[in-house]
């Protein structure tokens, strides 16, 4: 059943058509990383000692290509997307270790002037809500032309010309109207349209995208993801797309993260994971995915909740979950196990199928 739904997903994942010569061929370029995260550690202040609630975290992506970063509310996904775009307030998060090299340049030291130089221009986010995004009182085009305006040293009519272009290309009706409209004057899936403008007005390097579909409706969601991965295929742009829907992953992701409890659990190709999932966690996230035959039982379920940070775990932070534990798993963290190279999984008994109890 477990393998079967993933089996499903990744098949259709399998299916897209990408543009010959597009940007997603294995140029040499294509496959240095342009972004790469290395050990990343983030506590919040009042936490119990040792314990981050984003833990020695490494992932990477490269020009044209997506990572997708999954993981259950409260695994530190949204607060690893805040660090690296230099969003998170401090105190009470502080960057306790590690480093994130974009571009050949180490994010976590520059000075926040340069940070701000980026961010909004070569570094871009999405965010989940763009409600809450969206300044009421100001028209759209205003608030696309502002951050064209910052960046790019433009008159304020250019700016406003970039912005009417950039809500052509993300498709939204009657644009040279939309421009001076506000926000509550449009619907989610519009509004959620002009985050995207408003992120790309500005050619950007990397991407990324926080659970952009989660508050729309399925049809409206297709229809943003499509448009995510035409604008990506136009421009080269790298994307971050952080979800918990597995979906979502196998229609976008070339790489998977998945993340647990501030960890990143297992990691690798799309195909690697969907195809064979070698952390409990990931096979959990597997089996609750509903197959699109006839179903034969009841879907797979997690037991229990992520940890809050004073009730961590000291070994494997999913061992009071995972129906394989045992006392080496509640007392010692797991290394990365390297099942393939490429695809690495942070359980003590990787692969699983070696391990009598664990297919």
């Amino acid at each position: 059943m477990q393998r079967k739904s993933a089996r499903m997903l990744y098949e259709a994942a399998q299916r897209k058509a990408l543009p010959a010569g597009g940007v997603n061929d294995c140029s040499q370029e294509a496959t240095q990383p342009l972004l790469n995260v290395q050990n990343l550690s983030i506590r919040f202040d009042g936490a119990p000692a040792g314990v981050n609630v984003v833990d020695d975290v490494s992932l990477s992506v490269s020009r044209g290509r997506t990572l997708c970063i999954v993981g259950e509310s409260g695994c530190g996904k949204s607060v690893t997307s805040l660090a690296l775009m230099g969003l998170l307030t401090t105190p009470p998060a502080r960057i306790v270790g590690g480093s994130a090299f974009f571009d050949g340049r180490d994010l976590l030291s520059l000075p926040e002037h340069e940070r701000a130089n980026l961010r909004g221009n070569r570094m871009a986010m999405i965010f989940q809500e763009p409600m809450t995004s969206l300044n009421p009182a100001f028209t759209i085009g205003d608030q696309i032309a502002e951050g064209i305006i910052r960046h790019r040293k433009v008159s304020k009519p250019e700016a406003l010309e970039r912005a009417l272009d950039m809500l052509r290309k993300v498709r939204i009706p009657a644009p040279e109207k939309r421009l001076h409209a506000y926000p509550h004057e449009m619907s989610g899936g519009m509004r959620q349209r002009v985050m995207i403008a408003m992120a790309l007005g500005n050619d950007p390097q990397l991407l990324i995208a926080d659970e952009p579909t989660t508050a729309l409706d399925v049809t409206i969601q297709a229809q943003i993801l499509t448009l995510i991965r035409r604008l990506q295929e136009e421009t080269g742009t790298a994307m971050i797309l952080i979800t918990h829907d597995l979906g979502v992953v196998a229609e976008v992701a070339d790489e998977v993260a998945v993340m647990y409890a501030g960890r990143v659990v297992e990691s690798g190709p799309v195909e690697a994971i969907f195809d064979n999932p070698q952390h409990p966690y990931t096979i959990g996230l597997m089996g609750s995915v509903p197959s699109l035959g006839r179903r034969q039982g009841r879907l797979a379920t997690i037991r229990g909740t992520v940890p809050p940070a004073e009730l961590m775990p000291k070994g494997c932070r999913f061992a009071p979950r995972c129906p394989f534990s045992d006392d080496l798993c509640a007392n010692d963290p797991p290394p990365l196990a390297q099942i393939k190279p490429g695809h690495g999984a942070r359980c003590w008994y990787a692969p699983l199928e070696l391990h009598r109890g664990a297919g």
